[in-house]
């Protein structure tokens, strides 16, 4: 009976990570893509003449990253991205680009290995001061390595207006993702480690002191 419970254990805890990081990669904002007028961080202040020049430029951005078409991203890139105190956060900790060759660079890296990726642009959160708006919305990225692998983001920016065009200065991608839930699968995991771990010693230990209970 014991031997089943110590079997058991690591089991039932495996199987509790995978439900958590699977509701950890659920994409918390799915009833927003639903065609309805909702705005997941609100509208901003923009005027409606404003917001539609910004809303062209950022639908314009939505569809060069559906689509990835390299042979367009020059022309993306000179339309969309400023070239004065350009600065690109990306997902992971070390993702700081600076300057309009290193954006240009993200970009094409995105394009070439991310994979699907879909904004919701036409609820965005835009405000603006004077010359210089910030704006917000929300996203997914589904990946090329995997159709099951389908990552909710955020995605943020600050765009100035130069010669009457709207363009970004800054951006910053972040996954939407619930840090505690993954902070709780790996908790579960090192006690999956731990509990395997004590299991092999108590196997060995027996397995050792009936040899030499053999050997006597």
């Amino acid at each position: 009976m014991k031997r089943l419970i110590y079997a058991l254990i690591p089991l039932i805890l495996t199987i509790l990570s995978f439900l958590i990081l699977w509701q950890t990669f659920s994409n918390p904002h799915s009833d927003k893509y639903n065609g309805e007028e909702i705005y997941p961080f609100s509208k901003g202040n923009a005027q409606a003449e404003i917001r539609e020049n910004i809303s062209s430029q950022l639908e314009y951005f939505a569809n060069g990253y559906e689509k990835r078409d390299l042979e367009n991203l020059d022309k993306f890139c000179k339309r969309l991205i400023s070239k004065e105190n350009i600065l690109i956060l990306g997902t992971m900790p070390t993702e700081i680009y600076s300057g309009y060759e290193s954006a240009s660079e993200l970009i094409r890296t995105d394009w070439l290995y991310w994979g699907d990726v879909s904004f919701l642009m036409d609820f965005a959160n835009i405000s603006v001061k004077d010359s210089v708006a910030w704006i917000s919305t929300i996203g997914y990225v589904e990946f090329d390595m995997s159709r099951f692998l389908v990552l909710p983001l955020r995605f943020s920016g600050l765009m100035v207006n130069e010669d009457s065009i709207w363009k970004f200065q800054q951006m910053q991608f972040q996954f939407d993702l619930d840090n505690m839930k993954i902070l709780i699968t790996i908790i579960l995991l090192l006690l999956i480690s731990i509990a395997l771990f004590i299991h092999f010693v108590v196997i060995l230990t027996k397995t050792v002191l009936k040899r030499k209970i053999k050997d006597l």
